[in-house]
């Protein structure tokens, strides 16, 4: 049973623009303002369920 933690880099898009994004996110009621971009989220959101998911298949 393996214990390592995976760590993911992130490029910046469009040259490492830190400018907050007005993103609405499943389950909000309106839009808030980020400095991550819609997709980042989202890839950190599959990242973070599909590791759950692996966990959950190790303990059975």
């Amino acid at each position: 049973m393996s214990t390592e933690r995976r760590e993911y880099e992130l490029r910046p898009a469009n040259g490492g623009r830190k400018g907050l994004r007005s993103i609405k996110l499943p389950g909000e009621q309106r839009h808030v303002e980020r400095s991550e971009s819609a997709s980042d989220i989202a890839r950190r959101l599959a990242i973070g369920k599909r590791e759950k998911q692996l966990k959950d298949r190790l303990r059975g």
